[in-house]
C-alpha cells in the first residue's frame, strides 16, 4: 500500500489531496472513482442495477438514463469543488470545508477522523457521489474510495460497506505507519 499526491496548494506541497494506490494496481483510487463515474456503460449498468434505490433517493420515478446522466453531472461538480478547495483557489477556504466527519453525530475533529466528502451545494441538496478519505489535517485528506450512497447506512449495501471496511482498513495502516501529519506523507510519495 501507498499515499500518492493528487494535488494541493503551490505553496504546502504537503498539503492537497492524497489518495491510496494498493500494490499492482494500475491507478490510484481518486483516479479510479472518476473513472468510473465518468463512464457511461458503467454508469448505466449501475443505475439498472440499484433503479430501486436510485428511485428512492431521487424521491420520483427516475430512469436508469436519467438517473446515470445527473450522476456523471455531480461527479463534475465534486472534481471542480476538490480541487478549487484543495489547491486552495479561494482565499480562506480548504478541503475542511468539504469534508466531514463520517460519522454525523460527531461533532468534533479527531486525529485520523474517518471523513466523506460530497457535492452539497445551494443547487444540489440531495448528492448522492461521496468520497471516503481519512483526515490527516484541514487540508490533507487521503482518498481510500468513493461510492454512489443510496441509503442511510453504509453497512445496508455491499459496495458501501467495502468502503466502510477500506477505509478503517487505512485508518489502521496510517496509524501503524505514525502518519499522523501532513508532513508525515512526503517521506512516502
Amino acid at each position: 500500500m501507498k499515499i500518492v499526491h493528487i494535488f494541493g496548494p503551490v505553496h504546502d506541497p504537503d498539503e492537497g489531496l492524497w489518495a491510496l494506490e494498493e500494490e499492482g494496481e494500475a491507478a490510484n483510487e481518486f483516479a479510479k472513482i472518476f473513472e468510473i463515474w465518468q463512464d457511461t456503460e458503467h454508469m448505466y449498468a449501475c443505475c439498472v442495477h440499484h433503479l430501486e434505490d436510485l428511485q428512492a433517493a431521487f424521491g420520483y420515478d427516475i430512469t436508469a438514463e436519467a438517473a446515470a446522466a445527473e450522476l456523471m453531472d455531480e461527479a463534475d461538480e465534486l472534481m471542480e469543488l476538490l480541487v478549487n478547495l484543495g489547491e486552495k483557489n479561494q482565499p480562506g477556504t480548504n478541503l475542511q470545508h468539504l469534508f466531514n466527519p463520517l460519522d454525523n453525530s460527531q461533532p468534533n475533529i479527531t486525529e485520523l477522523q474517518l471523513s466523506k466528502a460530497s457535492a452539497k451545494t445551494r443547487i444540489r441538496k440531495n448528492p448522492k457521489l461521496r468520497i471516503y478519505a481519512v483526515r490527516i489535517a484541514e487540508n490533507t485528506y487521503v482518498v481510500t474510495g468513493g461510492a454512489i450512497k443510496l441509503t442511510d447506512k453504509m453497512n445496508e449495501r455491499p459496495h458501501t460497506e467495502k468502503q466502510l471496511r477500506k477505509l478503517i482498513s487505512v485508518k489502521d495502516w496510517l496509524k501503524g505507519e505514525g502518519i499522523c501529519y501532513p508532513e508525515d506523507l512526503i517521506d512516502l510519495s
